[in-house]
């Protein structure tokens, strides 16, 4: 057992432990994955929603949709475990819902959120709260709310109009910077256990 896994204080007390590992490698895959995303949200802006690309491409954007997810829950959960790290004892949510807080119905509108600022929390006094709070709002507007607009008011189910795909490029730049923050508020490499009294 080396330095890097004696937890003291509270870690000692309350476990499970858990090892920093740096958030750098995932945040970079799900940041490269957002941005194409989200170039491909402008091409199909740019080419209209009748343009034979979307037809085609159709199943291609929806599996890039897909990976985007995947690479950011892997990214969202290694950044609450080394919160856990950061911060032990002071998170209200285990690390778990880092993962499960997105298929909560209901929780899963505002519960993502609230542990985003925890994880920002942990490393260090967070300045940009307006940031994750703006990012949250983009997300529901392009996720739970747009879906209830097209339902309940518009009537249809085409995703494809010119505001739809601006909400996701928005969506998609305020989540690289809150996932820049978030990253760079955590060191970048294997630390002991601290600010445990």
């Amino acid at each position: 057992m080396d330095q890097y896994n004696v937890p003291v204080g509270p870690a000692a007390a309350h476990g499970p432990r858990y090892r920093f590992r740096d958030p750098a490698g995932p945040a970079l895959v799900v940041q490269c994955l957002i941005a194409t995303s989200a170039l491909a949200e402008a091409y199909i802006i740019h080419t209209g929603p009748d343009a034979p690309w979307l037809e085609d491409g159709s199943a291609a954007l929806g599996f890039l949709q897909i990976l985007c997810w995947i690479s950011f829950l892997v990214w969202f959960h290694r950044a609450r475990c080394n919160a856990e790290v950061l911060a032990p004892g002071t998170h209200k949510y285990a690390p778990g819902f880092a993962l499960g807080a997105w298929i909560i119905p209901l929780a899963m509108w505002w519960l993502p959120r609230r542990i985003t600022l925890d994880i920002r929390r942990a490393g260090g006094p967070p300045r940009d709260t307006w940031l994750i709070n703006a990012w949250w709002f983009v997300w529901l507007a392009d996720g739970p709310l747009s879906v209830a607009v097209h339902l309940l008011v518009l009537h249809q189910t085409d995703y494809h109009t010119p505001v739809d795909h601006a909400l996701g490029i928005l969506d998609s730049i305020l989540a690289i910077a809150v996932i820049r923050r978030v990253t760079a508020a955590q060191p970048a490499g294997p630390l002991p256990y601290f600010n445990m009294t």
